[in-house]
């Protein structure tokens, strides 16, 4: 009974609007066209999931961490996103503090005018998070679209992400919060973009503000029929070749690339990948265009998180000084998964994600038998393309003692298996960045990794640089060479004190989030100096 809960607290809500509004007017907007210097930089971040409230890949990791780190550098950041059903859930569920900010806001999608409602909550540590409520497009069992892939993406992404778009000039009027940049992710935020340059900017507030996105996979662009420009009201100019049109088809990346003052994306290799016609997805050339204000920024990890010194879903802590603790984890795995404790002295290799082609799972599933027949064993968390998960049942059937699949997203487990798994596997076609293989390295789980995007940023290759290594890569992507290499960390395995030190070299490597944050911040600063 989520919606008539929601709806009773929304009557209490609406009788406070105003006194708050009046309470929020100390922040004002631009003086003179600019901002003082001694204000702290004012981020909004605009992105369709963030964790804790709303996951399906790394986007929600990023933006559950970023703010953080960048309030930590001084700055004031913001979060809007949608306010899908399993937020509310979560809310409701748990208790936590909601506030309605804005009531019966009228924002035209074509010729129709939705009404929506503004609602606010904070994070630790005092990140305020805002959400669109709009129950017609976002209390849904999913974010954007069946799983299932006969079904697919939702028949109204188009209009539901341009609604969300247009309620963020509607948030800073509300709030009377005018930032100094717009931080928008992915192709469901892109049309920020367009919408400062050619409507917001005739407001003086937002005569000064800066537009940057972040592409956290070229492969999904939001693409949608021509006639479907209409329902932005952006004007004509807009969609040519030169802005948002794509062979006639609206491309709302596209948008987001063309008219943000800086494009960024989540690891320096993928940055060079994506400028080439294998990486590019059609969009190479207009990334290409924009090489001089195109610069990749590798993710970061949540170092208080993930820390197996302090991570309270293991069930054993343990550092770089002592490791002991990591076969108290493998134990605890084994027994989570109900696998035989013969295991203990296998190679337990791991893979958690989403399960598609993409991430390489087909590529898993063919070398599996291999693995077992070499004395090691295989544990899957995720769920995805339907196929796979057939596979990887079978998989499961034919190997009980050999094989733990779980088809879910379980953030408990997934601790787990990074603090028990010996050799986590990240066989991905491609990756702008991946975080699970910084995870790894940081739980002493050494990864196996195919070199592309950010894998190969973060992934230093045993077999090319002994002393120093952190994991195994492989070059030409195909299961032969995905097996060689795993082999060969297979034999090394059994060399506990090579293997150990493997493992050290990994967990002393800092991909937390403090550099990228910084990496960021010169970047909003550069774009603010202007050209």
């Amino acid at each position: 009974m989520i919606t008539p809960l929601l709806s009773f607290f929304r009557f209490y809500c609406v009788l406070e609007i105003k006194n708050r509004k009046e309470k929020n007017s100390e922040m004002k907007g631009f003086e003179g066209g600019a901002p003082m210097k001694k204000d702290p930089l004012k981020v909004l971040m605009c992105a369709s999931e963030m964790l804790p409230f709303a996951k399906t890949g790394g986007l929600a990791d990023v933006m559950g961490s970023l703010p953080k780190a960048l309030r930590k550098l001084g700055c004031e950041v913001k979060v809007f996103m949608p306010l899908y059903r399993e937020v509310k859930s979560q809310w409701f569920e748990q208790y936590r503090n909601l506030e309605m900010i804005a009531d019966k806001i009228f924002i035209p999608v074509g010729i129709h005018h939705f009404t929506v409602y503004l609602w606010r909550t904070v994070v630790d540590p005092d990140i305020e998070v805002y959400f669109l409520e709009k129950d017609e497009f976002f209390d849904r069992s999913y974010l954007y679209g069946n799983p299932d892939p006969q079904r697919g993406d939702y028949e109204d992404n188009a209009e539901r992400f341009i609604l969300f778009c247009r309620a963020v000039y509607a948030l800073c009027v509300h709030t009377d919060w005018f930032p100094h940049i717009f931080h928008i992710h992915d192709w469901q935020a892109s049309l920020v973009a367009p919408y400062l340059v050619h409507h917001w900017r005739s407001d003086p507030r937002f005569v000064s503000t800066a537009c940057i996105l972040t592409i956290h996979n070229l492969a999904f662009q939001g693409i949608f029929p021509g006639t479907f420009f209409s329902l932005t009201h952006l004007p004509p100019q807009v969609f040519t070749m030169e802005g948002m049109e794509y062979w006639g088809q609206c491309n709302f990346l596209k948008s987001g690339i063309v008219y943000s003052d800086f494009v960024t994306t989540v690891s320096p290799r993928y940055a060079e990948q994506i400028q080439t016609a294998e990486h590019g997805y059609g969009l190479d050339g207009v990334l290409r265009n924009r090489r001089d204000r195109l610069v990749g920024i590798l993710n970061g990890i949540d170092a208080d998180l993930w820390n197996p010194a302090t991570d309270p879903f293991i069930a054993a802590h343990y550092s770089i000084d002592n490791l002991e603790g990591k076969m108290v984890c493998k134990k605890d795995l084994l027994q989570t998964l109900g696998l035989p404790l013969e295991l203990m002295d296998a190679p337990l290799c791991a893979t958690i994600g989403r399960l598609t082609r993409q991430k390489g799972y087909d590529l898993i599933y063919e070398i599996a038998p291999l693995l077992f027949k070499h004395n090691g064993a295989l544990v899957i968390l995720g769920k995805g393309e339907r196929e796979l998960m057939e596979l990887f049942i079978r998989l499961k059937q034919d190997y009980p003692t050999r094989c733990a699949a779980v088809f879910d997203f379980d953030e408990p487990l997934s601790h787990k298996i990074e603090a028990g798994a010996d050799i986590f596997l990240m066989p991905s076609r491609f990756e702008p960045c991946g975080l699970n293989q910084m995870y790894s390295l940081r739980y002493g789980t050494v990864p196996v990794v195919h070199a592309t995007g950010g894998l190969d940023d973060t992934v230093e290759d045993v077999l090319l640089h002994p002393e120093g290594g952190t994991g195994f890569k492989f070059y030409a992507y195909g299961v032969e060479s995905f097996w060689e290499v795993l082999k060969e960390a297979l034999k090394l395995y059994e060399n506990k004190t090579l293997w150990r030190k493997i493992q050290i070299s990994g967990m002393k490597k800092d991909y937390s989030w403090d550099r990228s944050a910084k990496a960021y911040l010169e970047v909003y600063e550069a774009v603010r100096r202007g050209p």
